[in-house]
């Protein structure tokens, strides 16, 4: 593998998937906001730069992963960013799951840098990664796609190409609002169960079984952390699942279709928030709903 790849954000995902292209033959480079965070990737093979727009002057493709907007549009617009390292056939995957306007911006701004940017946020957890089966959803020029393709496909076992700047994050937003609301659903049933005296175990077992209505992956991989308190570190933090409701409850202001699962989702997700604890994951939705049957069940509601 001879392209020359530049990774800028190694949080949870960004490590493991920078090293699945080194595990594939790439040449990696590097860059992180906290240089510590990076040092085993490093000691894994991959060269340092002590920035996104150095990163940018060596490599061929350049993938960020960061945490939300305001973080993606630094890296890759702001002083130091990839922008600043541009050079002629440079490519741009931005995987971060934010708004389809602000990757639409990004997309805007590279463009203005002969820099082609395609908005990729990825689908899946360390694991999924760590074996190449994410599910990766792309917007963006086609012709920028079909040239890192063959990277993507290292990292996705699904890599769908959804069409212009902005559909990429568009249907992650959507594909969250179902794991949001999914996640909402597990914490009820088991809440639910446990109430009246089945052990949550039981639901978890019996919807996962293959063929059956009720199976779903939020009950096979949230429901044992709700059962176990495993809480952190997070799957998916309580403040991005907040985030990208939001952001699915904007979409569908803006196209006229109401959400209210969505919102009623939110709002548990909000509670958990306002007690510090928009850091750990999502499934924390089920000590909330705990509460909220024991204030019900004590008689002072």
């Amino acid at each position: 593998m001879s392209t020359k790849i530049g990774f800028v954000g190694l949080g949870t995902m960004g490590k493991v998937m920078s090293r699945r292209l080194m595990t594939a033959g790439y040449p990696v480079t590097v860059w992180n906001r906290t240089k510590e965070s990076g040092e085993d990737v490093v000691k894994d093979g991959a060269a340092w730069a002590n920035s996104p727009k150095a990163v940018a002057q060596v490599s061929e493709v350049v993938i960020t992963m960061t945490s939300d907007a305001a973080a993606s549009e630094e890296v890759i617009c702001g002083p130091d960013g990839v922008l600043e390292g541009a050079h002629a056939g440079l490519i741009c995957i931005d995987c971060a799951s934010i708004a389809p306007e602000a990757s639409q911006s990004n997309s805007a701004r590279a463009a203005e840098n002969g820099v082609a940017l395609l908005d990729a946020p990825v689908s899946g957890g360390p694991k999924v990664a760590e074996n190449g089966e994410l599910g990766i959803m792309v917007g963006g020029p086609r012709d920028a796609f079909k040239t890192v393709e063959p990277i993507l496909n290292e990292l996705g076992k699904m890599v769908l190409y959804t069409g212009p700047s902005g559909n990429g994050t568009t249907l992650k937003l959507i594909a969250n609002l179902v794991m949001g609301v999914t996640i909402q659903a597990v914490a009820e049933a088991l809440v639910l169960a446990a109430k009246t005296g089945i052990p949550p175990q039981s639901v978890i077992d019996i919807t996962s079984l293959p063929g059956t209505g009720p199976q779903t992956g939020a009950m096979a991989t949230r429901g044992p952390r709700m059962i176990g308190r495993n809480f952190f570190p997070p799957h998916f933090s309580t403040n991005n699942m907040d985030k990208d409701l939001t952001g699915a409850i904007r979409l569908g202001e803006k196209y006229g279709v109401s959400l209210p699962t969505t919102s009623a989702a939110r709002e548990i997700l909000r509670a958990v928030k306002s007690r510090g604890e928009g850091h750990i994951d999502s499934s924390a939705v089920v000590t909330v709903l705990e509460a909220m049957a024991d204030t019900r069940v004590g008689g002072k509601e």
